[in-house]
């Protein structure tokens, strides 16, 4: 029985080589192959050198108007993230004061929002901008993929490239995608896919600036790149009181009824921030439905009972999704 078990393991063992052994094989022949279709100034699919897609095209530039005081957040995440302008804004204090100079060598941070639709995690990312006076630019990576090979990493240093000039915080929005575990190279969009993210990750390494992702599955994330955020934030969904503070926040400069009670909305509705938006949306179309002057308590009841039937008709479905218009 020994035996068969030592068997077995040596057999295991070099089965693994023999698969490491291939992964090496198959990751030099595509390279190989990449730079002889370079060489020979090759313009079909598989061409290195087409000129890529602008870059305006790639980037949503977006002018800060929401400020500290617009964000609703529980009190663990808010200190994390007015931490992490601290560090921005006082940089020389930190480096100097701590004698961090050896470790922290320039004012990169960047941060990782991790979270479920409609926690706050956008609206974050522009508050940060406006608090350091800058553009925020959105990049989302389906606008950086190209069926081309080698362009996605181009596109992505394009990103950087531009963020850079214009002193811009870069946003990527639902990245999952860009910042998942890399894989053993077992076909050419596997070598593509890794070489992207080992693009982000020099070029992260290499920007002196503030980057920030928004993420739904922390635990996809390659483990090179958990390493390079400064910051880890997790969005949790909103407790009652929380969610009150969101009501009152959200309906601020609205016409609304004396007999709104937002602490009985805020404990009877589990809603996220997004989901709040979207009954608030909902009550005043019933309120324009009826011609009302101000919106009034059963409107909300009404406008959150139709959030709560699409998130029911949607998780039925399969379908896992912030409700961003109802009705």
């Amino acid at each position: 029985m020994v035996k068969n078990q030592q068997s077995l393991e040596r057999e295991v063992k070099l089965l693994r080589k023999q698969v490491n052994t291939l992964n090496e094989k198959v990751r030099n022949r595509f390279d190989f192959l990449l730079d002889e279709l370079k060489e020979l100034g090759y313009r079909n699919k598989f061409s290195l050198d087409r000129n890529g897609a602008n870059v305006s095209n790639m980037v949503s530039v977006v002018t800060p108007k929401k400020g500290l005081s617009d964000l609703v957040l529980p009190f663990d995440v808010e200190s994390q993230v007015i931490m992490a302008l601290k560090q921005i804004n006082n940089y020389s204090k930190l480096v100097k004061g701590y004698g961090l100079k050896k470790i922290l060598k320039s004012n990169t941070i960047a941060l990782n929002f991790i979270g479920l639709p409609g926690t706050g995690k956008t609206l974050t990312a522009e508050v940060v901008a406006k608090h350091l006076g800058k553009k925020l630019y959105v990049v989302r990576y389906s606008d950086l993929v190209d069926s081309y090979v080698g362009e996605t990493s181009k596109n992505i240093v394009k990103v950087f490239n531009h963020a850079r000039e214009n002193s811009a915080v870069l946003f990527f929005d639902e990245a999952d995608a860009i910042a998942s575990n890399r894989t053993n190279v077992m076909n050419a969009t596997d070598s593509e896919n890794n070489l992207i993210r080992n693009v982000l990750l020099k070029e992260l390494e290499n920007f002196n600036g503030v980057v920030i992702f928004a993420t739904n599955l922390a635990e996809n994330f390659d483990k090179a790149f958990e390493r390079r955020i400064h910051m880890h934030i997790l969005f949790k969904m909103p407790e009652a009181p929380d969610r009150e503070r969101l009501w009152k926040t959200l309906c601020k400069g609205l016409k609304i009824h004396k007999d709104v009670n937002f602490k009985e909305l805020g404990h009877r509705y589990s809603f996220s921030g997004g989901n709040i938006r979207n009954a608030i949306l909902n009550a005043a179309r019933f309120a324009l439905n009826y011609n009302k002057k101000s919106l009034t308590m059963e409107d909300f009841v009404k406008g959150c009972d139709l959030v709560e039937k699409g998130s029911l008709s949607m998780n039925s479905s399969g379908v896992n999704k912030e409700l961003r218009y109802i009705g």
